[in-house]
């Protein structure tokens, strides 16, 4: 599935393009930070510490001050041209980084950086838009799973050709080689960006706010007020903050702990990539190319369960007196056995992660999609730096022990787990689906960009029985509530669907009291934004008994958004093995005279 979806266009052309692009990022980056790092002449007057700090800083600053603008762009152009135009700026950052470097100038170097950070910013917001553009729904998971292994492995290969170019026994032309293949690296990534395909723009009437305080303050509130998208943001957000902090660290622990060399730190770098890889991948496995939000509760279990064993090898670890290489380190079974935490840890993190970037994709609304995503960025970027004090303040509480660093960070995913599994319920609804429902029996969706639309939704199903009640809840990656006729047998997990309004049971729904209760329901759950699922002939008796087409519009009038959406089911034969289709209608009504 992953090979044939790179070698489509659609995909495979973005995919060089992304992977190209954060390879360059990382290159350029470490090749600055090694060069003021080790270089005395190049550094001149500044601090090597202020400067490696400076240079980590400024790359990040951008997606900061950028990134409610380039949501904006993204949004009002066509995304495929606003990432060729950025990516038609890296050349020229690469020619201003060799100038740098000729001219042994810092800070033009700093420059550069810094300009690296804002093509990167500018491209981000559209890079993830595209995806739920250009791909069927069910290819949306195999998608994220690729690009966010992909991405993490080009970070790796960036960072360790520049370690490796730049340790090169070369003097000072090594700079030139690494400027020459990284401008040779951006005229592909550019050549990639012209195969993609052209995505049209779902808001050209936007007016752009140049204002970068105002629309930033501005993107990440609207962010903050879609309901079925903030968590989720949220809890990229807390990935980024828990891979920095593990992978700024491991430097660290090779030699502070492991006395180890500096080739057992990029082992751990790679385990750690290869083990995301794994989790994302298996993330598209156990869902079955659907987004299914009760992984993010199963990798978060791996990564705490993981982490804590972690912690017990590692407080109790003795080194060795001389610094052992790559080979022999891992010659040892206790270092083995930390080698196999790690991607552990790691495939938790991917496990936990695809969830979130597909969601936000697929339930984001299509026509602020890039802004969306421009919030994460900003968020993304608080929690960077956040985790960077995080990390200093730990170090400095316990006399630079990092393996307390890593401890903290286990700590913490337990807190996160916590706040999911008692404030999220309908993640936990999700997992327990996972058990209660067989994936493969489920049907694939077609046509569902308005499940992001703003708002409660009226959800009407072909039929809501009592024996597949289970299945329509777990088919569609909607929170909702699920109306049904009669009453249910009563177990723990069915109180507690009751308990968390998961379900809502009329045991004569064909008596005028219940229906209007119904009514009722209908119009509490839009005000409170929430969706809620009814059956076709329920939804036909309201429509003509109580004029339920006109609710929509008499909401409105208070603000509240409404909208009805049909599920159509048909049966799809492929090579002898029937699955079931669910395509999604949004119904345009036209309110009774006199509303």
């Amino acid at each position: 599935m992953a090979l044939s979806l790179i070698r489509d266009k659609r995909f495979g052309a973005f995919f060089w393009t992304q992977f190209l692009g954060a390879f360059n990022d990382n290159l350029l980056k470490f090749a600055v930070t090694l060069a003021v790092t080790y270089n005395d002449a190049l550094r001149g007057d500044w601090s090597a510490g202020l400067l490696v700090n400076l240079i980590a800083g400024l790359f990040i600053l951008p997606f900061v001050i950028f990134s409610a603008t380039s949501g904006q762009l993204a949004d009002k152009y066509d995304k495929t041209k606003v990432m060729r135009l950025a990516k038609w700026l890296e050349p020229f950052i690469v020619l201003i980084t060799g100038v740098g470097f000729l001219l042994n100038s810092v800070e033009l170097l700093v420059v550069a950086v810094f300009l690296l950070g804002s093509q990167a910013a500018f491209f981000g917001p559209a890079k993830y838009a595209y995806l739920p553009d250009q791909l069927k729904p069910h290819e949306l998971v195999m998608a994220n799973a690729v690009v966010e292994s992909a991405t993490f492995m080009a970070i790796l290969l960036g960072t360790i050709a520049a370690g490796s170019l730049m340790s090169a026994d070369a003097g000072h032309t090594v700079v030139y080689v690494v400027c020459g293949f990284g401008f040779v690296v951006a005229l592909t990534g550019v050549w990639s960006a012209h195969r993609m395909p052209l995505t049209p723009s779902h808001s050209p009437q936007l007016v752009v706010n140049w204002n970068v305080i105002s629309e930033t303050w501005r993107n990440v509130r609207f962010a903050t007020r879609l309901s079925a998208v903030w968590p989720s943001l949220l809890g990229i957000s807390w990935l980024w903050f828990v891979g920095a902090t593990y992978l700024t660290q491991f430097p660290l622990l090779t030699q502070t702990v492991f006395n180890a060399s500096a080739g057992v730190a990029t082992v751990l770098l790679f385990s750690f990539t290869v083990g995301l890889g794994i989790g994302a991948f298996w993330c598209e496995k156990l869902s079955h190319k659907r987004i299914e939000m009760g992984l993010v509760l199963i990798g978060l279990m791996i990564m705490v369960i993981a982490g804590l064993l972690l912690h017990g090898v590692l407080v109790t670890y003795t080194s060795v007196g001389s610094q052992q290489g790559v080979l022999l380190f891992f010659s040892q079974l206790p270092n083995l056995a930390i080698l196999l935490l790690f991607v552990a840890i790691s495939a938790g993190v991917g496990l936990y992660s695809v969830p979130l970037y597909s969601t936000m994709q697929a339930l984001a609304p299509k026509d602020a999609r890039s802004r969306v995503v421009s919030a994460n960025n900003i968020v993304n970027s608080f929690f960077m730096v956040v985790s960077a004090g995080f990390a200093i303040t730990i170090l400095l509480a316990t006399r630079g022990q990092v393996v307390w660093v890593f401890s903290a960070v286990t700590a913490l995913n337990a807190v996160a787990l916590g706040l999911w599994w008692f404030k999220q319920p309908y993640v936990v609804l999700r997992a327990a689906l996972l058990f209660k429902v067989r994936r493969r029996n489920l049907p694939q969706l077609a046509d569902v960009d308005h499940l992001g639309d703003p708002g409660g939704h009226l959800i009407v199903f072909p039929t809501l029985l009592h024996e597949n009640y289970l299945y329509r809840m777990a088919g569609l990656p909607l929170e909702m509530t699920v109306v049904l006729s009669g009453r249910l047998k009563s177990s723990g997990f069915v109180e507690w669907l009751r308990k968390r309004r998961f379900i809502l049971e009329f045991t004569k729904l064909s008596e005028v009291d219940a229906q209007k209760e119904l009514i009722r329901q209908i119009a509490t759950h839009m005000q409170e934004e929430r969706s809620i699922a009814i059956d076709k002939p329920m939804y036909e008796l309201l429509r003509k008994q109580y004029r339920l087409d006109d609710m929509p519009a008499v909401l409105a009038k208070k603000g509240i958004s409404m909208g009805i959406l049909e599920f159509h089911e048909e049966l799809k034969n492929d090579h002898a093995i029937s699955q079931p289709i669910w395509r999604l209608s949004k119904r345009m009504l036209q309110p009774a005279q006199g509303m």
